[in-house]
């Protein structure tokens, strides 16, 4: 078994690379396209796990100031790309209210097809911490089977085996509670689809636990206050990077292939 430090030192080093791991961003997607416009859709969803916001409050009390919260990420989100996109010339953008599978848009006009998540808001997102736990799992396994390999003792194999895993499962599912008293963690995904052939062509992760350059003393006591902070430079970060594809890899060849 890991000891605690080490763990933490794993813990920020997986989740720190998983986003990367995931980035995608395909050059001249399009082609030799000659449209004058480029029709994209986008739409903004959640799907962040509760945490608690105020420890001083009931249960109901949080969700509702959760819940409160979360819809006000999604609009700052919603205004940020805005601001983002204006200045992009040939870009056509329609917003969805709610996020629909690619298949309802396929027979409309649109060429691309934008959804941006934030899947953690002061918790990190199920999916890491679903692959952190079965990498401790898999260690648990492997101790045991060394164990009883060792000792030719099946039972003691299978004892180390079970307190291991047990171990982990409790360590990552803490983590959660150690980010959310600590830092105030905030996950936003992008991931942008070429209808015309149902492939993604960029895809991209912002995971940032703190933003304490944009707070003072007084603020940095408010969990909501320090989440916002965290929220606004994972915006920076991911739609600074697709504002960049959209200009480099979508709208640049379109203009370029108009050239005599």
């Amino acid at each position: 078994m890991f000891p605690p430090l080490v763990k933490t030192s794993i813990f920020y080093l997986a989740v720190l690379t998983l986003p990367a791991c995931s980035s995608i961003s395909v050059h001249d997607p399009m082609g030799s396209n000659k449209k004058n416009v480029i029709n994209l859709t986008y739409c903004i969803k959640s799907s962040s796990e509760m945490n608690t916001l105020k420890h001083t409050t009931t249960h109901k009390e949080n969700l509702n100031l959760f819940k409160e919260d979360i819809k006000d990420a999604v609009n700052d989100i919603n205004m940020k790309f805005k601001s983002n996109t204006n200045h992009l010339q040939h870009l056509h953008i329609t917003e969805l209210p709610d996020c629909v599978a690619p298949s309802q848009l396929v027979d409309n006009t649109t060429d691309l097809y934008l959804t941006l998540e934030l899947s953690g808001y002061g918790t990190i997102k199920e999916e890491w911490k679903t692959v952190l736990i079965a990498t401790g799992i898999a260690e648990g396994i492997i101790q045991g089977v060394v164990v009883s390999a060792a000792t030719q003792n099946p039972w003691l194999g299978l004892a180390v085996g079970a307190e291991e895993i047990g171990q982990e499962y409790l360590t990552w599912n803490g983590v959660d509670w150690v980010l959310g008293e600590t830092y105030a963690p905030v996950t936003l995904e992008g991931n942008l689809l070429y209808l015309k052939d149902q492939q993604t062509i960029w895809h991209d992760s912002s995971f940032v636990t703190e933003n304490e350059s944009e707070l003072n003393a007084t603020q940095k006591k408010d969990k909501s206050l320090q989440l916002k902070a965290s929220l606004h430079k994972t915006e920076d970060e991911l739609l600074t990077g697709l504002d960049n594809y959209l200009e480099i890899e979508i709208l640049n060849p379109l203009t370029s292939n108009k050239q005599p």
